[in-house]
């Protein structure tokens, strides 16, 4: 075989190679492509004070372990990540019993320790439709631009960080919602309707 064949022939050998060589390079950045993990945003903590819907859930989840919808309750209280319902027990009236939901679970009923005459009890009942938790976070929202913008003193960065619901000793029983509101320099409070009308403001 002379000189000129056998270059051709190593020449056609290199490009087959180079040929192949590629093929699998780009069948691995392929691949790797395919791999790339994409974020999950189920894996996010819920707020319940701001988040859309997220408090109104949890109490859904707490009157199914009450065994009944609407409860009556004598407080709601809401943090972020966690809410504490005080409710009367359907099956006994006279029993009140606090429920926790967190991560999505409710805890089982824990009694909760009465005093005084049973007609002041029932006084501070109230259905747990008298306020409309699915437009909380507007409440919440409405509240914390409030103190943001007090005079003569505000509260910078302001935010809510835990709210009670109940009856009110001093505006004829009404069911309203009670703020407390921090921010890096002030803290103070929101008191508003159960439509989330706002009633007094303060910051300290």
């Amino acid at each position: 075989m002379d000189r000129g064949m056998n270059s051709r022939m190593n020449h056609r050998v290199l490009i087959a190679v180079a040929l192949i060589t590629f093929g699998l390079a780009a069948c691995t950045t392929t691949t790797s492509t395919d791999t790339i993990p994409t974020p999950d945003n189920t894996d996010l903590p819920v707020d319940l004070l701001h988040d859309r819907g997220a408090a109104q859930g949890a109490l859904e989840d707490i009157e199914q372990q009450v065994g009944i919808s609407p409860a009556q309750v004598t407080d709601i209280t809401i943090y972020p990540e966690y809410m504490i319902v005080e409710a009367q027990d359907p099956k006994v009236p006279d029993h009140i019993d606090s429920y926790t939901w967190r991560d999505g679970e409710v805890s089982a009923p824990e009694p909760v320790h009465l005093s005084g005459p049973q007609e002041v009890v029932d006084a501070s009942l109230y259905p747990t439709t008298a306020v409309n938790l699915a437009r909380l976070p507007d409440t919440v929202r409405a509240a914390e631009r409030e103190l943001e913008t007090a005079r003569p003193i505000r509260i910078e960065e302001a935010l809510a960080t835990y709210l009670y619901i109940g009856r009110s000793t001093s505006l004829d029983g009404r069911v309203v919602i009670r703020l407390s509101i921090t921010g890096p320099r002030r803290s103070g409070n929101v008191e508003t309707t159960s439509n989330g009308e706002i009633l007094t403001s303060t910051v300290s």
